[in-house]
């Protein structure tokens, strides 16, 4: 659940900064780098990082971290083709992995032959994949470019409904990750869905690109952040921006969030009186170090009883969570799981629930009940939380996965490289949660 740490998805993601010195194109290096981690020749890999790189990544970290994806994924079977892509300045290459139990993407960033970030993510497909929803009335709606928050500004589109009269509108809160504005995954752009499926129906929706992916060095294992600099900061510029729209109802702006961004929407709208109503899509209520191991059981147990290898190292990532769960504010020391324990001793101090409990604005909490990452543990403790809230409601769709996609069977990452689209239900069920709102 984070960057750079465990993603939305369980896979560990670390965001680097390094030198590749090389005489090759940017697709060799990478395809390079690549042999090099499925190798563990981690300390030739660390050899040509910077000074920079050397200090924030020792060679035991990068062990860790590909271990860790490891650990999750199962042993790489093989590598796809680069992508290469130019961005700021920045030539990058993404080289898909295939893993016994999912698909990931190794993403390189190089600069003037040089390797200027490095992390792991849930594979994505090229842009054209992807389709709108049946749901998508493209004639109800338009998109407007705007930015969120600043020092650096984020990339961000407003969705409007096209009527002549002011609008109820949302603001969408991703999940960990360096996640982009769609909140993409393999074929798949839950955000982008959810968007297209509200704006249809006349209600306005302002998603951006989170700033763990268009500032990526400041989010360093390193360097001390909570999740207050990671996502409540903007989630809450994003707020004040739609107050200040003319085409936004500024009584009825509600916060939906997504994975973390759900577990931490109580938070986002305690004490903001812009706010009038959250809404939280598979959010979790337990602590987060408890959840990755849990999640690391799952996977783990996809293929039968786990080897002894396998179970030594979820032994081990148990004594890491039991470290993790146990710091407190003013703790130094190592980074826990690529995290600094400023990150650790901030949410440990948070309890997602309890805080939903003592907010008096109208709440919306949805399961799914095939989701292996954020489990119905955590829906039935916001359940319990929240009985006898007169604004609370709470729905469990037995049939949709973590991303809100209907399925069948037990839910794997595999499921996350196929497309498919939020479910309708999803749609309705918050068009009929803002319907609802006072004002």
């Amino acid at each position: 659940m984070s960057i750079p740490r465990l993603s939305f998805i369980a896979v560990v993601a670390a965001c680097l900064f390094g030198a590749s010195a090389a005489a090759q194109t940017p697709e060799e290096n990478a395809l390079a780098a690549t042999r090099l981690l499925s190798e563990g020749h981690f300390a030739d890999l660390a050899a040509q990082f910077t000074p920079q790189v050397a200090s924030a990544l020792p060679v035991d970290r990068l062990a860790q971290t590909w271990q860790g994806v490891v650990a999750q994924a199962g042993p790489l079977r093989g590598t796809g083709t680069p992508r290469e892509t130019q961005q700021g300045g920045l030539t990058i290459v993404i080289v898909p992995l295939r893993f016994e139990r999912a698909s990931l993407d190794l993403v390189l960033s190089y600069q003037q032959g040089k390797i200027a970030g490095l992390f792991i993510r849930p594979a994505q497909a090229p842009p054209h994949a992807w389709t709108p929803p049946a749901y998508d009335d493209a004639a109800a709606h338009h998109d407007l470019d705007v930015t969120v928050g600043a020092a650096p500004a984020l990339p961000a589109t407003l969705t409007l409904p096209r009527v002549d009269h002011k609008v109820a509108a949302v603001v969408l809160v991703h999940g960990s990750g360096p996640n982009d504005r769609n909140e993409a995954i393999g074929p798949n752009r839950p955000f982008e869905d959810i968007a297209d499926g509200l704006a249809s129906r006349g209600i306005a929706v302002l998603r951006y690109d989170k700033r763990t992916k268009i500032e990526p060095q400041a989010f360093a294992p390193t360097i001390p952040f909570t999740v207050r600099e990671e996502v409540i900061d903007d989630a809450r510029a994003a707020v004040a921006l739609l107050r200040a729209r003319p085409e936004i109802d500024p009584r009825r702006i509600v916060v939906i969030g997504h994975s973390l961004g759900a577990t931490l929407a109580p938070r986002v709208a305690k004490d903001d009186a812009d706010v009038a109503g959250i809404v939280l899509l598979a959010a979790a209520a337990r602590p987060l170090a408890d959840i990755i191991v849990e999640q690391s059981e799952y996977l783990a147990s996809l293929d039968g009883a786990p080897n002894a290898q396998t179970q030594a190292k979820i032994d081990a990532l148990k004594a890491t969570a039991a470290r993790a769960d146990a710091v407190k504010p003013g703790d130094n020391g190592a980074p826990i799981m690529n995290l600094p324990r400023s990150y650790w001793a901030d949410l440990n101090a948070y309890d997602p629930a309890a805080t939903a409990a003592t907010l008096t604005i109208p709440m919306l909490v949805l399961q799914g009940g095939r989701d292996y990452q954020v489990t119905a543990r955590d829906f039935d403790r916001f359940r319990a939380a929240l009985a006898g809230h007169a604004n609370a409601t709470l729905i469990l769709l037995p049939r949709l996965d973590h991303l809100l996609i209907a399925g069948d069977g037990k839910s794997t990452p595999a499921e996350y490289t196929r497309p498919g689209h939020v479910d309708r239900q999803v749609i309705d069920d918050i068009v009929a949660f803002i319907a609802h709102l006072p004002g």
